[in-house]
């Protein structure tokens, strides 16, 4: 059956389980059907969950209700979105849909819900709550002004990319319905197509500012999707499409059963599969769950809004392209080595994060190297680096997961988010071997009161400025969101961190931890050469943590090197291979703060932490030095603080492999490595069949070839 909505038509279309609308046009790639049967079948499911069993439905509300979520958009949106696609208009549910449309025409005008309403516009066009609201629903866009307006909105990279792919639409919608009554509609048409075209083009040649995020890349992609759906400006719509294939490609390379590998910068809800945003999406497109998925198990077993946000991209028509779908299949048939580069968070300095990921068929181990200062809060959902270990499907609740965090005290709470970046810790990663650095220099606590007084002077004038910008605005004024990490700097102790899930067996020999998890090994050194503690349970649980500490002036932490297990006849036979085979030498780790490493396949690196040095701070919108609203950010003319310099103040080591220096000071690509480039404004990836994918934005629009 075809059912007109306005300027589209879908086709709802009987598959297994639940009826599932059709894409809205043409596919831009037509997947083979065994792929999009698939998907369809993941699709279906995610939907039947929104609309039937998230939250577990109360007493006294309707399904998904709990009558108190704040961030209206956010929640209900898509469960809305579930249940009218379901075509579920009976009963109690009726009238709860029109009584939720009548309530999201009261609603404010923010991210969350700008995201939210285009999708319902443009698909239910028909539907007499919104025809009755639709012109509300403008003006209330309209009517904003302050920092959480459609068209300048602040905020992070998330928060923008909701924002102002929305506005474009909602200008669209004004000037085809209601031309007379927004007759600046068309002005920010054009106007909101410049930022599409700048941002878009921007990411192929810098990467995302917000890279790789855990929590927030659904979010991100979601407003990129309506665009790509409902922009009728071919232009537009294409430079949508470049940035999903953007965002489709980072995420065939970074995605492990659930998870995203390597670091990032917003990666708070890393720790397990299937707990941020970006594993839902990475699973609908791709899936490689580690346990089977039905409705009740697709929350596994937490109340959780991630997942809720992937059925944008189950109700849109965009799908990845194919390469990127054998791609994500087929990248551990070897092991793999990528560099990477990323941007400061504005996109305006390329190349300021550098990143390393190595893959094999049953881990992925990443790191980044920041040169961020780890006080301010744009640091504290930073993941510096994550070993992911794949489990057999069936067998555990989620792949297995380790990472570090320096001196943050393993008994702190937060520790379990495995996340923020410390001032004190320097990593280095060569292929399967890490290198976790910590140090607290003698001073710290005088160093952290400048640091707070610095952030003191910053919150007035990031205040001052904003008041200039966005007059009224006093809600964001007084929840100032410049804050300092509270970084304890009374211990001088580095920590790694290592899931619950899954087996995990530990023993300590020759001052060696040994682990042995479900598909890999890993022996853990202290740097030192003393013993690193057996593993403990952090608080809250669900995490265990092994540490190392050291007097304050001197480094202390580990050298991890992780092997697959299927490498070796037994773990007795690595723990037997690493003993005879590598080598610690720390003789000039107190003197140089330099110590070398010969690690299980013969390579030697020589890595030498820097107390001396300089940093700055993550910023986006709250950088100071800004007087009007912005439709394209950038930084400068953003400022922030002068931060000191010298001792105590160094972010990144130098190392060398084999004698040769890894220079971090070079340009590196976005990504680089097997069968993937990203630099320079083109992505070229190598599919199946010996076929490659390429998008080229070097010119003003971006060209997609047909090569699959």
């Amino acid at each position: 059956m075809q059912k007109i909505f306005g300027l589209y038509s879908i086709i709802i279309p009987a598959i297994a389980m639940v009826a599932l609308p059709e894409v809205l046009q043409a596919q831009q790639q037509a997947w083979p059907d065994s792929e999009e049967a698939a998907f369809r079948k993941r699709s279906a499911l995610l939907l039947e969950y929104v609309a039937y069993h998230y939250p577990r439905s109360r007493p006294g509300f309707p399904p998904g209700w709990d009558g108190k979520l704040a961030d209206f958009g956010k929640y209900h949106y898509p469960m809305f979105l579930a249940q009218m696609a379901l075509q579920d208009t009976s009963g109690v549910r009726r009238s709860y849909l029109a009584d939720r449309m009548g309530f999201f025409a009261r609603q404010p005008t923010f991210h969350f819900n700008l995201v939210g309403l285009p999708r319902i516009l443009f698909l239910f066009a028909d539907h007499p709550v919104v025809q009755k609201h639709r012109k509300d629903f403008l003006q209330r866009v309209w009517e904003r002004t302050d920092s959480r307006n459609a068209w300048t909105a602040e905020g992070t990279e998330n928060h923008i990319s909701m924002s102002k792919t929305s506005a474009y639409l909602y200008a669209q919608l004004a000037n085809h319905y209601y031309p007379a009554d927004f007759p600046d509609a068309a002005k920010k048409m054009r106007m909101m197509k410049r930022w599409v075209m700048d941002w878009s083009k921007k990411i192929f040649y810098t990467g995302t500012g917000e890279f790789n995020s855990a929590i927030y890349q659904a979010y991100t992609v979601n407003g990129w999707l309506n665009l790509y759906d409902f922009a009728l400006d071919k232009d537009v719509k294409n430079a949508a499409r470049a940035v999903l294939d953007y965002y489709a490609t980072e995420m065939a390379l970074h995605y492990v059963q659930g998870m995203s590998g390597g670091s990032d910068l917003r990666g708070q809800h890393c720790t397990r599969s299937l707990l941020g945003t970006y594993a839902y999406l990475a699973w609908l497109w791709y899936g490689d769950s580690p346990v089977p998925l039905t409705t009740a198990t697709l929350d596994q077993g937490r109340t959780t809004n991630e997942g809720i946000q992937t059925v944008y991209a189950a109700l849109s028509n965009y799908r990845p392209p194919l390469a990127t779908v054998q791609f994500a299949a087929g990248k551990f048939t070897q092991p793999a080595w990528y560099t990477g580069s990323k941007p400061a968070y504005l996109l305006n300095q390329p190349g300021y994060i550098k990143q390393h990921l190595y893959i094999t068929p049953a881990f992925m181990l990443g790191t980044g190297y920041f040169p961020y200062g780890g006080w301010g809060s744009g640091n504290n959902q930073i993941v510096s680096w994550k070993l992911i270990s794949r489990v057999d499907s069936g067998e555990g609740q989620s792949a297995q997961f380790v990472s570090g965090i320096g001196i943050q005290s393993p008994d702190d709470s937060r520790y379990a988010g495995g996340n923020k970046r410390s001032p004190y810790d320097q990593l280095v990663q060569h292929k399967n071997v890490l290198v976790q650095l910590t140090r607290l220099p003698v001073h710290a606590v005088a160093q952290k009161d400048t640091i707070r007084r610095l952030f003191t002077q910053w919150q007035q004038d990031w205040a001052a400025d904003f008041a200039r910008r966005f007059p009224g605005d006093t809600e964001k004024i007084r929840n100032n969101p410049i804050f300092l990490n509270d970084h304890d700097v009374s211990t001088n102790r580095s920590s790694i961190c290592i899931t619950t899930a899954g087996r995990v067996h530990t023993h300590l020999r020759e001052n060696v931890l040994f682990v042995e998890m479900e598909k890999t090994l890993l022996a853990i050194r202290s740097v030192r050469g003393d013993a690193p503690s057996l593993l403990q349970t952090a608080q809250g649980g669900d995490m265990q943590y092994t540490s190392v500490q050291a007097p304050a002036g001197q480094v202390c932490g580990f050298v991890v090197e992780v092997a697959e297990k299927k490498d070796f006849s037994s773990t007795e036979d690595f723990v037997q291979q690493v003993l005879s085979r590598t080598k610690l030498n720390a003789l000039q780790l107190d003197t140089q703060q330099r110590l070398q490493y010969h690690t299980l396949a013969g390579d030697s690196l020589l890595v030498a932490y820097q107390p001396n040095g300089t940093f700055t701070e993550p910023i986006f919108d709250f950088g100071y030095g800004v007087y009007r609203p912005m439709l394209i950010p950038t930084a400068p003319p953003f400022r922030q603080p002068s931060w000191p310099a010298g001792e105590g103040h160094g972010r990144l080591p130098r190392w060398w492999i084999n004698g040769q220096p890894v220079n971090l000071d070079e340009e590196w690509p976005v990504y680089g490595g097997p069968n993937l480039l990203i630099a320079k404004g083109l992505l070229t990836l190598k599919g199946g069949g010996g076929k490659t994918y390429t998008v080229d934005y070097r010119g003003k629009r971006p060209k997609f070839n047909k090569n699959q």
